[in-house]
């Protein structure tokens, strides 16, 4: 054979130039036709899935056996991640149980000593500055004594909502113990947080809180304790054990 005839041969020869990549696509996206003919199934989102057509198989590639053994693996996986779902739900469920009062949306003293040092982190990161409010009322004893201990857990429950519903979105408000509750306010100087804490003093001494039928009044007291920038948690919270300025 010449030399420009086995050229011609090299050239031509299927064996030596692929022109094609091996897995072919087609393969592995299958039409709607040919999804009609495989046996179809569910992911946990309730979209179907061609089990023939799984990881690019096709009908040609899966045997009987093959077939019955993938619809098993498919269901074993959405029952996993239902039961992972679940469990995430759970999760969260009880992390938030953990961290809030038992009689109020506040925080516990624990959540809320963690997000203390949270909020004073980010305040040493950006050279802002935090104040505390304490708020304690006074005759919470005397409540549960005269009304009853259901109206003393109605009173803890309404303060805690007063303090929900007039501080912003960013401060952290939790349950200390028995009658005594904290806020950060996060960013605010005193003079604006001694603002608020006469508002809030006043919503909750000057209006009575209604149980049912029976009025009772409410003796708070709310004191300002400024924040340093270098102060740790810790050493905030032992302010409900000192004494503070009564507003």
């Amino acid at each position: 054979m010449k030399v420009d005839e086995m050229k011609s041969v090299e050239r031509s020869s299927p064996v030596e130039r692929k022109t094609r990549p091996t897995s072919d696509p087609a393969r592995k996206m299958p039409s709607r036709d040919s999804e009609a003919e495989g046996e179809v199934t569910q992911n946990p989102e309730g979209e179907a899935i061609d089990i023939e057509s799984f990881h690019g198989l096709t009908p040609e590639d899966l045997t009987p056996n093959a077939r019955i053994a993938m619809m098993q693996l498919m269901e074993e996986i959405g029952q996993l991640r239902q039961e992972l779902s679940r469990n995430r739900k759970r999760i969260a469920y009880l992390s938030n149980l953990a961290d809030h009062d038992e009689l109020s949306t506040a925080l516990n003293r624990r959540a809320f000593l963690r997000e203390l040092g949270h909020a004073q982190i980010l305040a040493r990161e950006y050279g802002a500055l935090n104040t505390l409010l304490f708020v304690t009322v006074r005759n919470l004893k005397d409540i549960n004594e005269i009304h009853g201990h259901a109206a003393g857990d109605a009173v803890v429950e309404h303060v805690a909502e007063t303090l929900v519903h007039h501080t912003d979105k960013a401060d952290v408000i939790g349950r200390l113990g028995g009658a005594e509750f904290a806020v950060v306010l996060v960013g605010s100087n005193v003079d604006k947080s001694e603002e608020k804490a006469i508002w809030v003093e006043k919503l909750l001494s000057n209006r009575p809180f209604i149980d049912g039928d029976v009025q009772i009044a409410l003796e708070a007291d709310v004191a300002v304790h400024a924040l340093e920038v270098d102060e740790e948690a810790d050493a905030a919270l032992a302010g409900d054990d000192r004494d503070h300025p009564t507003v």
